[in-house]
C-alpha cells in the first residue's frame, strides 16, 4: 500500500512551506527516520533525520533566507517529482534558479527519499 495521492500533494506542498518559512522542525517532521537527501543529485547523500538536520543547517549558513516556489507537482505510484524556483537571499539581493526534485514517500507520506537536479551555474539576481 502506498500513501494517498492527496497526503503526498499536501507533503509537497508542505515541505516547500516549511522550507521557505525557514521551520527546521516542521520540515524535519516530513521525513522518515531513515530518509535520505541528494542535493543535489551526485553529492554525498545526507541519512538519518540528523544529517538531514545538518544539511538544513548547512543550507542556511548559506543564506538565511532561502524561498521555495512550487510551479507543478506530479505523483505517481507512491513518488513525486516537482518542478520550483530556488530564491535565495544573498545579502540584500534576491538571486532565483530553477529546479527540479524527486521524492518517494512512505504509507504515511513521509518523504523516504529525496533527489534534486539543479545547476548552480544557473542561478542569476532575481528581475522581480
Amino acid at each position: 500500500m502506498t500513501a494517498e495521492t492527496a497526503a503526498i500533494h499536501a507533503t509537497v506542498e508542505n515541505y516547500i512551506a516549511h522550507f521557505s518559512n525557514n521551520d527546521r522542525a516542521g520540515y524535519l517532521s516530513l521525513f522518515a527516520e531513515d530518509a535520505w537527501v541528494e542535493d543535489p543529485v551526485g553529492s554525498p547523500k545526507h541519512e538519518g533525520l540528523e544529517a538531514i538536520g545538518a544539511f538544513w543547517d548547512g543550507s542556511r549558513e548559506l543564506a538565511p533566507e532561502i524561498e521555495l516556489r512550487l510551479t507543478k507537482a506530479n505523483v505517481c505510484g507512491g513518488e513525486a517529482a516537482f518542478f520550483m524556483e530556488i530564491r535565495p537571499m544573498l545579502g540584500d539581493q534576491a538571486m532565483t534558479m530553477t529546479a527540479i526534485d524527486v521524492m518517494t514517500f512512505d504509507d504515511d507520506a513521509k518523504i523516504t527519499t529525496l533527489r534534486a537536479y539543479f545547476d548552480m551555474a544557473e542561478m542569476r539576481p532575481a528581475d522581480d
